[in-house]
């Protein structure tokens, strides 16, 4: 069985992540797996075997549909799965024009389609053999949207879980961390991950506290703004921006709490990743986020926007005692082995 992912990212984040994840995994199972990445994108240059560039254009641009054609015809696969909005849509267009293959889309985010009729077409459409939602909350968005029930399966997003002992705090973070109690995130700066409701959270804590800090890893199309609003309160002087790093595993070594205030929230991968390590989690009730954390049980959980709530929850973390050991096994559902696992079910039984 050839399987042929497409992801037409150019940043490194959540959705590239998972789609190379999967396809390793199905290298590792013995498929034969190939991934279409953008060609002046981060993805192509993380992995090596059949990773093929494609020149994006844009969705309905003629040249990106002629070139992932192209594409199709080299390598003539039985299931294309488009791993992001933007690959659909050629997708869709290129079996309209008599391909045959089943096409099988991931949907990642827990926004609603109904607000774009070219999006809601898009997913309603008789082309898509199958909807794969990363959380029942993304699923239930799409039923509520029109999307067929009996098209939609949910597999959840997995991580690798790596040894929290391998790992240590960096040496340049632990000389400005040390002996605080730390708050981090890691996260991109988009409108959803709301990191100015995170920031207000931390300054009505900070009022309270003065010996905890805020450790914000990553960057993103706001990263200028949110540091400018951050400069406007007095907690600015413990916010440590550290911009994108790739030892990310290490960071969460630093990290007391892990936050993530969202607005909107598919799933959050970056919150399993914390729970592998052992850390607590204060994080918005929204998306796919309360299917992870449970409340009082391997986190805490507050409403979107609720900076005061949030705040009050960062310094009961303070004193909260959660075991270890139940922390990092309470995600234990969440690894990529079995992601890849349920993935295999879908593509044998809509293969008949």
């Amino acid at each position: 069985m050839k399987i042929l992912h497409v992801d037409t990212g150019k940043e490194w984040r959540g959705g590239q992540r998972q789609a190379l994840l999967l396809h390793k995994g199905l290298l590792e199972n013995g498929f034969e797996s190939y991934l279409v990445a953008n060609s002046k994108g981060e993805l192509i240059n993380k992995f090596d075997k059949n990773i093929l560039p494609f020149d994006f254009k844009g969705e309905v641009n003629p040249l990106s549909i002629l070139n992932l054609t192209k594409i199709i015809n080299k390598i003539k696969p039985d299931i294309v799965h488009s791993h992001d909005a933007h690959s659909l849509t050629p997708l869709v267009i290129i079996k309209m024009l008599g391909k045959d293959f089943k096409l099988l889309h991931t949907r990642r985010v827990d926004f609603s389609i109904k607000k774009n009729i070219f999006s809601a077409i898009k997913y309603t459409n008789k082309y898509v053999d199958k909807v794969i939602a990363i959380s029942e909350a993304v699923k239930n968005i799409l039923i509520n949207d029109g999307v067929d029930n009996s098209k939609i399966e949910v597999i959840y997003s997995g991580v690798e879980f790596k040894n929290p002992d391998d790992y240590n705090c960096p040496e340049d973070l632990k000389k400005i961390l040390e002996g605080y109690f730390v708050i981090g995130c890691i996260a991109n700066f988009a409108d959803h991950k709301d990191h100015k409701t995170l920031i207000k959270a931390f300054d009505k804590a900070y009022e309270e506290n003065k010996k905890i800090k805020l450790l914000l890893v990553g960057d993103g199309p706001l990263f200028n703004e949110v540091v400018d609003f951050a400069k406007t309160l007095p907690c600015f002087s413990n916010i440590i921006f550290t911009g994108f790093r790739d030892d990310v595993y290490s960071c969460l070594k630093c990290m007391d709490v892990f936050a993530m205030t969202s607005k909107e929230e598919g799933l959050c991968t970056s919150i399993i990743d914390a729970l592998s390590f052992g850390i607590p989690v204060v994080a918005t009730k929204v998306g796919g986020i309360p299917e992870i954390v449970k409340d009082g049980v391997n986190g805490y959980l507050a409403e979107v926007k609720n900076s005061s709530k949030i705040a009050e929850l960062f310094l009961y973390s303070l004193d909260s005692k959660f075991n270890k050991n139940n922390l990092i096994y309470s995600v234990k559902e969440f690894s990529f082995e079995k992601m890849t696992f349920n993935y295999k079910k879908i593509y044998k039984r809509i293969m008949g």
